[in-house]
């Protein structure tokens, strides 16, 4: 069986023409791929873009192949998620992603999965003080993680929307975003859980 084929990209804020076009492209050129995971806020930043962004949640946009986000922030995130986490068709223990519409899928709280034989585990939100239900990882999620951890089997990859502080500890500064330099960027909770699950 061949390895599977994964696009990983940061925060969509919504632009998701742009995105899919270049997924589009990219596919095209280099593919196929089996799957596109965004990580980073994926909701529009302003009102604005919501109309573009609604044309892929009604269908008349089309989204070219499966899309995982765990990113569940922005505008128009809770009013999404709310309608998608009370569909039928998503009720009940779904590590796996909800449905949002065709090829989209939502990674909720925390979990662990196997997309075309890779092991995939993923924190979704950020941190947050507030018990928020939508853009915040709970200390439930964090646990869930731990508890996986606990588990044999190998993780290949560990989505989360903020990067774990000392990332940059032992890697040479040239590839890393100017803004992850920052000491104080990074979340200590997500070090902790990288250094317990151990992805390849």
């Amino acid at each position: 069986m061949a390895a599977p084929r994964i696009l990983l990209c940061g925060d969509a804020l919504g632009r998701l023409n742009q995105l899919f076009k270049r997924v589009s492209s990219v596919n095209k050129s280099a593919g196929p791929f089996d799957a596109l995971f965004c990580v980073g806020q994926f909701f529009p930043e302003s009102p604005e873009q919501l109309e573009e962004f609604n044309d892929y949640m009604e269908g008349s946009s089309k989204i070219p192949i499966p899309t995982y986000f765990i990113g569940d922030y922005g505008i128009g995130a809770v009013k999404i998620l709310s309608a998608a986490a009370k569909d039928s068709a998503n009720l009940g223990f779904k590590m796996d992603g909800l449905k949002i519409c065709e090829n989209l899928y939502w990674l909720r709280g925390s979990g662990k999965f196997l997309l075309h034989g890779l092991s995939v585990a993923y924190l979704s939100g950020r941190q947050s003080a507030s018990s928020q239900q939508f853009g915040a990882y709970s200390q439930d999620d964090v646990d869930s993680l731990r508890a996986l951890s606990e588990e044999p089997g190998i993780v290949d990859i560990f989505l989360t929307n903020e990067w774990p502080s000392g990332v940059t500890n032992r890697a040479a500064t040239s590839g890393i975003p100017s803004g992850v330099l920052d000491p104080s960027i990074g979340d200590s909770t997500i070090s902790e859980l990288v250094a317990e699950i151990k992805p390849r």
